[in-house]
């Protein structure tokens, strides 16, 4: 009888062992499940949206908190190329390939108050264009653009709040970069004349002036620092930021800025024009 038993046993492995591995060899030989010809929601947007390489990066992106919070600040930005650069016509004439539409703006946020208002928001709708690269082969320096535009500006306000520019403009735009380093210092002065001041704020160029500079210096990978100053009739303005990417301190993972502004202005906003600000600002930002 436990001879019996031994050989049944014997037996009922043996089944067992063959069974599962014909099992295993035909869970080997199935074919791994297909990918998803779409695998997201913008795989499919995209198909839809054939002019989404048009759009690109502008202006700073970025949210700040101030050390005073009743002076906080976020701004975004984008441009947006009008024209194929593949069509007949910019192959033609691929000076119309610079041709662009931008849009800026910038809100001034009280987050001290109870209910954490907006005090003023400038709209920046512009369009512009920006030339090609004047400089060819491994001259130095890199890069010289030229961009010029038409720029509006306005707070949205009505009555005695309201406030609005318009202003014509030239930026050149100088580059230096070492390939190598990745080291780099941009120069942009920027002249402008008004068009038209709204009678709320006439004497607006007493207080911005019509020439600023800006220049930024930094490696393309870490720190960057920018600072742009202006004169006018009542006295000078300036601004300073400071930027890092996060990433450094969290393994290639978030891709933001930590960021610090300083400023001691006139004519931040609109709305206070005349008014001097005095602020630091610290928070994070997505485009600098």
């Amino acid at each position: 009888m436990v001879m019996n038993c031994a050989r049944t046993v014997a037996w009922l492995v043996l089944f067992l062992g063959i069974s599962l591995t014909s099992h295993g060899d035909s869970l080997a030989a199935e074919p791994p499940p297909a990918r998803a010809e779409y695998p997201t929601l913008d795989s499919f947007f995209f198909l839809y949206q054939p002019y989404l390489g048009n759009i690109s990066a502008y202006q700073p992106i970025y949210f700040l908190v101030g050390t005073n919070p009743a002076k906080s600040k976020f701004q975004f930005s984008f441009r947006y190329r009008f024209f194929n650069p593949k069509g007949p016509l910019a192959l033609d004439h691929p000076w119309v390939n610079g041709l662009h539409f931008g849009y800026t703006q910038t809100s001034f946020w009280d987050l001290k108050s109870d209910s954490a208002p907006f005090e003023d928001t400038s709209y920046k709708p512009e369009i512009f264009h920006l030339s090609r690269n004047f400089v060819s082969g491994g001259s130095s320096p890199q890069g010289f653009f030229i961009q010029t535009g038409l720029r509006h500006e306005s707070n949205g306000q009505t009555g005695d709040e309201s406030r609005s520019t318009n202003s014509l403009y030239v930026r050149p735009i100088l580059i230096f970069y070492g390939k190598n380093s990745r080291l780099g210092l941009q120069i942009s002065p920027r002249f402008w004349v008004y068009v038209d001041n709204s009678g709320s704020n006439d004497d607006l160029p007493d207080y911005r002036g019509y020439f600023e500079l800006e220049a930024k210096a930094g490696q393309a990978d870490s720190l960057v620092a920018g600072g742009v100053l202006r004169w006018a009739k009542e006295g000078g303005s300036v601004q300073l930021d400071l930027t890092y990417p996060i990433s450094k301190y969290l393994s290639d993972n978030l891709a933001i800025y930590l960021h610090a502004q300083y400023v001691n202005t006139f004519a931040e906003s609109l709305l206070n024009y005349r008014e001097r600000t005095d602020a630091l600002r610290l928070g994070v930002s997505f485009i600098r």
